[in-house]
């Protein structure tokens, strides 16, 4: 193979990782805290799909230790951010798993919550936050099914 073919080869090798970099990096946590500070403020409900969704103000729960998650008023809640899965002892439970995956706009959590007592009455919760611009973001949850969309009121 001629030395102008293995540099063309080099080159596009270079250039395929450098475009599927910057389109498939992963987010993470560290990535996600300094978005989410950029987004925090007062919002006003532009369409809501449920009671919960109401006026509120995006922020972070303790902004000393912001892993200690935020919230959207009082009833929509993401707390003790991690990256990945991790299972926890809860009273009346047997476990809850939490999973977070955070993206460059916004952030999925997944709630198993299972109780020893009865199987049965195991159950997941997915809720999500999407910061859809600057200024709007929106929230989904799929039980009860629940989606709003809060608009950045100026500070």
């Amino acid at each position: 193979m001629s030395y102008r073919k293995v540099l063309l080869c080099l080159s596009c090798l270079f250039l395929s990782n450098v475009l599927f970099a910057k389109t498939a990096t992963p987010s993470n946590k560290s990535r996600f805290i300094p978005l989410l500070k950029t987004k925090l403020g007062d919002y006003k409900v532009v369409s809501a799909s449920s009671s919960l969704c109401v006026d509120s103000q995006l922020s972070l729960i303790n902004p000393v230790y912001p892993d200690a998650g935020f919230k959207l008023g009082s009833q929509i809640v993401f707390e003790s951010l991690h990256n990945g899965t991790r299972t926890t002892k809860k009273p009346d439970f047997c476990f809850v798993t939490s999973s977070f995956k955070y993206k460059s706009d916004g952030v999925d959590n997944s709630l198993r919550m299972s109780r020893c007592v009865d199987p049965v009455n195991e159950k997941t919760i997915r809720q999500s936050i999407e910061f859809v611009s600057p200024t709007t973001v929106k929230y989904t949850l799929n039980d009860p099914q629940v989606q709003c969309t809060f608009e950045k009121q100026a500070d």
